[in-house]
């Protein structure tokens, strides 16, 4: 079955602790510490294990940081839909990887979760440090925490039994992102568009990674990411204005 009682009730607390916060924004910190908590709770309740509750507790963080920096009223509501079926896919793929772990469908949703945790944490973080100006050491950090951990739990679902090996590779994902953050910082960019780029540079780091550990690395892979993302990035930064846009 597509729904399951616990995640779609926990969900519901969700979206309705976003559209909480959209009107009573004074309790913003309350708010997102309570659903950070409950998140840590349910991820390793729902799945099984303590690992299943970083992808859902990240999600928290980075969809109240982002929510906050929207500015239109429709544009908050299609948000809070959107999040509220990320937050969803990422509590039902810990339920059913936590029945079987070889269950590529809820790979997939966990995979599609992670991407979306992984943009918000990148846009929200750098909207954050463009508006209040955040020292960039900060924003190297959340970069390497969130890139660390998010690819953690995804590397350690598809080779369980080499936690060593999946913390190094994650690790070194770690400090590529904080590099690139930082080539980034000198970069004429808004946060949407930063955050886009660096979710594609991740994405392509992180295919090598997962590539390699399933054992399908190959060059004519390598080669034809790295022109077609490439081309991607080239897009993107063609098609964006070249000021920050807040």
């Amino acid at each position: 079955m597509l729904l399951k009682i616990r995640p779609v009730l926990f969900t519901l607390i969700f979206f309705a602790s976003l559209e909480t916060i959209v009107f009573f924004g004074k309790y913003v910190f309350f708010i997102m510490a309570f659903l950070f908590f409950l998140s840590l709770y349910e991820g390793r309740k729902i799945g099984g294990r303590l690992l299943f509750s970083i992808l859902p507790a990240f999600f928290v963080l980075s969809s109240v940081a982002l929510l906050y920096l929207i500015g239109l009223p429709y544009e908050e509501q299609i948000f809070i839909v959107l999040a509220s079926g990320m937050y969803y896919l990422s509590l039902f793929s810990a339920y059913r990887l936590g029945k079987y772990s070889g269950d590529q469908t809820a790979r997939g949703m966990n995979m599609a979760a992670a991407s979306a945790t992984i943009f918000f944490t990148y846009a929200s973080s750098y909207g954050l440090y463009l508006n209040f100006l955040v020292p960039l050491h900060y924003l190297m950090i959340v970069y390497m925490s969130a890139t660390l951990l998010v690819s953690f739990q995804y590397f350690a679902i598809i080779r369980p039994g080499e936690r060593k090996k999946v913390w190094m590779y994650s690790f070194v994902l770690a400090l590529a992102m904080a590099e690139i953050v930082w080539t980034m910082n000198f970069w004429p960019f808004g946060y949407l568009t930063s955050g886009v780029i660096a979710l594609i540079l991740y994405y392509v780091l992180w295919d090598l990674v997962q590539s390699y550990f399933l054992g399908s690395l190959s060059r004519h892979r390598v080669i034809s990411n790295g022109i077609f993302f490439s081309f991607l990035v080239a897009l993107v930064l063609l098609t964006s204005k070249w000021i920050p846009v807040l």
